[in-house]
C-alpha cells in the first residue's frame, strides 16, 4: 500500500495524548449512532484550527478507507492496521475505544515514569555535587590526599556509568527506529523486565484482529492473503506473509504458530478446540481482552519497581561516599582526641 506523500510531509506531528483523545471521542460518537464520516466532521468543526481533520474528511469524501484517511493522525502502523481490519470485518467502535485507551495509558505511564525518575535524579545530582564540593573544599583543608584520589575515581566511575547507560539507550533507540515494526517487536519482547508487557500487548492486538476477521467469515487463507491491505513491515503484514509462505511450502499451521514468538500458546489451543467459526471468534476476542488487561497489570508492576530500584542504587552511592570520605575523617578526629 502506498502512503500518500502529503500524509508524511504536510501533517504536523501529533502527540500520543492528542491521538488518544481523538480516538476516544470518535469511539463515543460512533457508539452514539454517528457514522465515522459524521464523527470526523464533528471533530473537524470542534478543532477548526486543526487541518488534520479537514484532510481526513476529504479523504473519506473521496472514498478512502478509514485506515488510509487516519494516517494523517500518524498512528502506529499496528493500530492503523487494526482500524483497517475493524472497518472490513466489524468492530470499529470497540477498536477505536481500545486503541484510544492504549495510547492514553501509554501517555499517562510516560508522565508517571518521568515523575518517578525526577526525585531520584535530583538526589543523584545532589550527591554528585556534594562529592565535588567535598573534593574541592573539605579534603584539601584536611590534607586527605588518598581520599581525594578515591573521590576522583568514584566520581569518574559514576559519571562514566551514567554516560555509558545514556549513550547505550540512545544507540538502542536509534537501531529500533531503523527496524520495521515487526522486527522491532521481536526485539522488544526479548528485553528483560519489560519484555513480557510488550509480548502481551502485541498478542492482544493480533488476537483482536484475528477474532474480528474470523467472526466476519474469513478463513485462514483469506486472512493470510490480506497482506496487501496492511502497511509494509507492520506486524500484521509480516505475520500474514510468514504464514502464507509457510503453508504454501507445506508446513503445518500449528508448528508455524509454535515457532512464531509473537503468538501466544492459547491461539493453538483455541484453534484445536474444534468449535465452529462463531465460537472461535468469541474465544479469540475474549482472549484478546484478557491480554489487554494483562498488559495493563504488567506495566503497573514495572512502574512500581522503578523507584525502589533507583533508591537502592542511591543507597549504595551514599554508603560508598560515607566509606570514602567520612570514615577517614572520623578516624582522623578520633586520633586527634
Amino acid at each position: 500500500m502506498k502512503i500518500p506523500i502529503k500524509n508524511i510531509f504536510t501533517v504536523k506531528k501529533v502527540k500520543p495524548q492528542k491521538q488518544a483523545e481523538y480516538l476516544l471521542v470518535l469511539s463515543r460518537l460512533t457508539m452514539n449512532g454517528f457514522s465515522i464520516k459524521q464523527a470526523i466532521n464533528c471533530l473537524k468543526m470542534l478543532e477548526n484550527k486543526n487541518s488534520i481533520f479537514d484532510a481526513i474528511y476529504q479523504d473519506l469524501q473521496r472514498g478512502e478507507m478509514i485506515a488510509e484517511a487516519m494516517k494523517h493522525l500518524q498512528l502506529p502502523p499496528v493500530i492503523n492496521n487494526q482500524l483497517s481490519i475493524a472497518q472490513n470485518n466489524g468492530g470499529l467502535q470497540q477498536t477505536l475505544l481500545q486503541s484510544g485507551m492504549i495510547l492514553q495509558n501509554k501517555s499517562r505511564q510516560k508522565e508517571k515514569l518521568l515523575d518517578l525518575l525526577a526525585y531520584p535524579a535530583f538526589i543523584m545530582l545532589f550527591l554528585v555535587v556534594m562529592l565535588v564540593g567535598m573534593k574541592i573544599y573539605i579534603v584539601p583543608q584536611l590534607d586527605l590526599n588518598n581520599d581525594s584520589d578515591l573521590i576522583n575515581i568514584f566520581i569518574t566511575s559514576v559519571v562514566s556509568i551514567v554516560a555509558a547507560i545514556f549513550l547505550g539507550l540512545l544507540h538502542f533507540v536509534y537501531r529500533l527506529r531503523k527496524m520495521t515494526e515487526y522486527q522491532r517487536s521481536i526485539v522488544l519482547i526479548k528485553l528483560p523486565i519489560v519484555g513480557k508487557a510488550y509480548a502481551s500487548f502485541f498478542q492482544f492486538i493480533i488476537l483482536q484482529g484475528l477474532g474480528m476477521q474470523v467472526g466476519s467469515g474469513l478463513n485462514l487463507h483469506d486472512i493470510c492473503s490480506s497482506t496487501n491491505s496492511f502497511e509494509r513491515g507492520s506486524i500484521q503484514c509480516a505475520l500474514s506473509h510468514n504464514f502464507s509462505l509457510g503453508m504454501s511450502n507445506g508446513k503445518n499451521l500449528y508448528s508455524l504458530i509454535e515457532k512464531e514468538p509473537l503468538l501466544p500458546n492459547e491461539l493453538k489451543m483455541i484453534l484445536q478446540s474444534g468449535g465452529d467459526t462463531k465460537e472461535i471468534s468469541q474465544d479469540l476476542i475474549m482472549m484478546s481482552e484478557l491480554k489487554f488487561e494483562e498488559t495493563q497489570r504488567r506495566i503497573k508492576k514495572i512502574l512500581n519497581l522503578v523507584q525502589p530500584i533507583l533508591f537502592g542504587v542511591i543507597a549504595i552511592v551514599i554508603l560508598i561516599t560515607y566509606l570514602i570520605v567520612l570514615l577517614p575523617v572520623y578516624g582522623m578526629m578520633k586520633g586527634m582526641g
